[in-house]
């Protein structure tokens, strides 16, 4: 990018996100070339940012005291960076849990959700300029709206009153406070997809308070069990963290057999690492990062095979898929994703044989299972 400043025709450069907000200084110092620096919450700003180093010819930086969102008035028309069959959709921003191994309150501010009006309309600009599938996320999906006299479940009502055929994927709940209501709305639209991703970070009760998730590992299976009766055909996401300070080779064991009893469907696995200004960086008994890995390895191979065996068990199986497009892995097939394969995290359905459009609908047959991927035949109209 410096060199593209200098030899190309790139004018001003200009630097945003969370390390502004850890490193504004040194981001000043280290790096010359920068000509303006931005805070999280202060992207609204940019174009004064802009203008007043372009006019002055000097370094300028715009960061809030404390980073913070005003959700209800970012209301600028979206511009698609995705493919623009989907679309990454924010209900809300910031977070105010205090999870002893995260920053995000810090860097990101306290939660503060968009009105249900405003998250509807972006939603239906985006299904009118052709998207299919809107993936709603936050750092804290479950809280929507108690900010505002107003909640996830009137959301979802909101969005399953919108004409149209489309796709409403969920990101990101937060466990203790998922309301339960919100399975009886996705039960009665299939539109909302039978997919929840719900990071449980560790099943095991004194991790989890060390933490300080506030919740047991009895009520996560309860939650994860009432969610499979209310819908038969979820496809559940969650993340776990593993070689946090302190963690035992038998608590681990215990996350290791709850992945091993296939309650998952789709697993992320973190290594746990001290941060700056986070509470678990004071927590003693670090875990050395070999043993970290060997553990994030055990998990990921003990998901590989669920995974594997939950695939086998869809061949035959006709279902409806979103086609992306030609698949990344060769040109010669085409790939899409089914309603329990979020974007970019989880696997894909694989088309040798059969023709379709990117961005359209199709009909196919599973011929073949791979550990995370499915292979698929599009079925002609009848």
């Amino acid at each position: 990018l410096s060199k593209y400043k200098t030899e190309g025709a790139c004018k001003l450069l200009v630097f945003a996100g969370c390390a502004t907000e850890r490193y504004r200084e040194a981001l000043l110092d280290e790096l010359p070339e920068l000509d303006a620096i931005l805070g999280t919450s202060d992207y609204t700003q940019i174009l004064a940012l802009v203008n007043q180093a372009l006019l002055t010819g000097e370094r300028a930086s715009w960061l809030a005291a404390r980073p913070g969102y005003d959700m209800a008035n970012l209301t600028a028309p979206r511009i698609l960076s995705t493919l623009p069959h989907f679309a990454w959709l924010k209900i809300a921003e910031g977070c105010s849990n205090r999870c002893s191994f995260c920053n995000i309150p810090a860097l990101r501010g306290g939660f503060s959700s968009k009105p249900i009006q405003n998250v509807v309309q972006e939603a239906q600009a985006l299904i009118k300029q052709g998207v299919k599938e809107l993936n709603l996320i936050s750092q804290d999906s479950s809280s929507f709206g108690v900010d505002k006299d107003e909640d996830l479940l009137g959301l979802a009502q909101a969005l399953s009153a919108l004409e149209g055929d489309f796709w409403v994927r969920l990101f990101y709940c937060y466990p203790n406070r998922f309301p339960l209501g919100l399975l009886d709305v996705m039960a009665k639209d299939p539109r909302l997809v039978p997919y929840l991703d719900i990071p449980f970070q560790h099943v095991n009760d004194r991790i989890l308070k060390a933490m300080n998730r506030q919740i047991k590992g009895a009520a996560l299976f309860k939650l994860l069990e009432q969610a499979r009766q209310k819908l038969p055909e979820l496809s559940f996401r969650t993340s776990l963290i593993v070689g946090f300070p302190g963690e035992t080779k038998a608590e681990f064991k215990e996350m290791l057999s709850f992945v091993e009893s296939g309650a998952v469907d789709h697993l992320g696995v973190f290594v746990y690492s001290d941060e700056d200004n986070i509470k678990s960086q004071k927590l003693p008994k670090k875990i050395g990062l070999k043993e970290k890995e060997e553990r994030r390895g055990l998990l990921m191979e003990a998901q590989q095979q669920v995974s594997f065996a939950k695939n086998q068990k869809r061949v035959g199986n006709r279902i409806k898929i979103l086609v992306e497009g030609t698949s990344k892995e060769t040109e010669l097939l085409l790939e899409g994703r089914h309603q329990g394969q979020g974007p970019e995290v989880d696997g894909s359905v694989l088309i040798n044989e059969g023709q379709a459009i990117a961005g359209t609908w199709a009909e196919v047959e599973i011929v073949e299972a791979m550990p995370y991927d499915l292979v698929a035949r599009i079925l002609e109209e009848e």
